[in-house]
């Protein structure tokens, strides 16, 4: 390859993923994924944590396989939101990552959770980092003096050798407690809850270049829905993004004067002029592997060989679309951010409604629902392009069929499978000098 090539790195829960991007050409020259061995073993099914370390050792790692092989001018990072860790004044991790599944911040009564909203007026839900914070500050447990950062924070920090973090807004608004339009954190909060600001580390919203890595531009890290947005959206004034993996959300662009929203459908910074209206399914496509599970353990259950179900899955949910014999299956199976205690439902079964193909089609259909109740309170105009992606959607035509019908346009997949390491090397591009990337955002050609 003979263009300039920006690597994308994406820190996800389970897979650490990586790209190699020819930003002249648009072609994605590569593509590496590992399993995040990081987890952490807990007797508490409240309790998600990863190994900081480990989940270094797995990036460094991909990015050597990348610069044996490839000259890269830029290195970008994202990966999953709102999780925290400490780092120590001379830059070293203290704790484990908490993750955006951590609980902790909404156990007891009253939650860590409620006392920020009762105190401050902040909606912030468990899993968020700064609610995970004071939670563990109510117990003694916040290791001190300290810095808190998200876990790409501190990956692009120990790649550069830097001293401490610098957070982008995209992940320092994901921790909550942030102010938006004034782009930094809001420090009366933090004091009224007897946290220290101090902790926080500087915050940008810019394009930024941090330091290098072996002689490689380092871009500060953002946030997987901002990335995923970056590497999947051509034309982002009128497009909507879903994009349905473990969890599902929705996102809309919007201008730095729009309407801040805060609950199911919040704002999220996206760059120094503008953001995006974001709805988060914490379910998402869990939704359709439960139901997967289920079938599986039958099946074992007849002395059947065990294998995955989803095709016959698809075709059960095909036939049902085409019989509309669709059960009214409401997806919240792992509660929302607005009741995390809130469970889903199948409603309205008759005599004849409780088939396999209408459980399928019900669940895909519900999948849909969930996400377009989120964009129905969107404030917004009419939008064109509805793109897809995560592999719910992308493996799944017939939830594709669901979407086009629900949302009344034509689903566009992108060609390529890695949305979010794909937009970290875009905005690393960017950040290190590139001109308009839109040419790197590409689609199957069907559509």
């Amino acid at each position: 390859m003979n263009g300039k090539l920006s690597a994308g790195l994406d820190i996800g829960t389970t897979t650490i993923s990586a790209v190699v991007l020819d930003t002249e050409t648009g072609e994605v020259c590569a593509v590496r994924n590992v399993p995040n061995d990081g987890e952490m073993v807990s007797a508490f099914s409240w309790e998600h944590r990863q190994d900081p370390e480990k989940i270094l050792s797995a990036v460094t790692g991909l990015l050597r396989e990348i610069t044996d092989t490839y000259r890269i001018s830029s290195i970008g990072i994202t990966g999953q939101m709102h999780g925290i860790l400490y780092v120590s004044p001379e830059g070293k991790a203290l704790s484990p990552l908490y993750t955006w599944q951590d609980g902790r911040a909404g156990l007891g009564t009253p939650s860590a959770c409620e006392m920020i909203r009762q105190k401050t007026g902040y909606r912030v839900p468990a899993g968020y980092g700064l609610a995970t914070h004071y939670a563990l500050s109510l117990l003694g447990e916040a290791p001190l003096p300290a810095y808190l950062c998200t876990i790409m924070d501190y990956t692009a920090m120990v790649l550069c050798g830097l001293p401490k973090p610098v957070i982008h807004t995209t992940n320092a608004a994901s921790l909550g407690l942030f102010r938006i339009g004034y782009g930094r954190f809001d420090e009366k909060a933090l004091t009224v809850l007897g946290l220290e600001p101090a902790m926080l580390p500087e915050v940008t919203d810019r394009y930024e270049i941090l330091g290098h890595w072996q002689g490689i531009p380092v871009s500060v890290g953002i946030g997987d829905n901002q990335a995923a947005f970056l590497g999947s959206v051509r034309e982002p004034e009128n497009t909507v993004l879903v994009n349905i993996g473990t969890g599902s959300q929705i996102s809309v662009l919007c201008g730095r004067n729009a309407e801040l929203m805060e609950g199911a459908v919040e704002t999220r910074p996206f760059d120094e002029h503008t953001c995006l209206l974001s709805g988060s399914g914490l379910c998402g496509g869990r939704a359709y592997a439960m139901l997967e599970r289920f079938f599986r353990g039958y099946a074992a259950a007849l002395g059947l060989p065990e294998r995955e179900q989803y095709e016959t899955m698809n075709a059960l949910a095909a036939k049902g679309l085409e019989e509309k014999n669709i059960l009214h299956v409401r997806t919240t199976f792992c509660g929302t951010r607005d009741d995390p205690d809130l469970r889903g439902e199948i409603t309205g079964i008759g005599e004849e409604d409780l088939t396999p193909e209408g459980l399928c089609s019900g669940v895909l259909t519900g999948m849909a629902a969930e996400l377009y109740g989120m964009y129905e309170t969107m404030p917004h105009g009419k939008a064109a392009f509805l793109t897809a992606s995560g592999n719910g959607v992308r493996k799944n035509p017939v939830l594709q069929k669901i979407l086009e019908e629900m949302f009344g346009m034509p689903v566009r997949i992108p060609v390529y499978t890695e949305e979010a390491a794909l937009g970290a090397a875009v905005f690393a591009a960017r950040a290190n000098g590139a001109a308009d990337l839109r040419h790197c955002i590409r689609y199957q050609t069907h559509q």
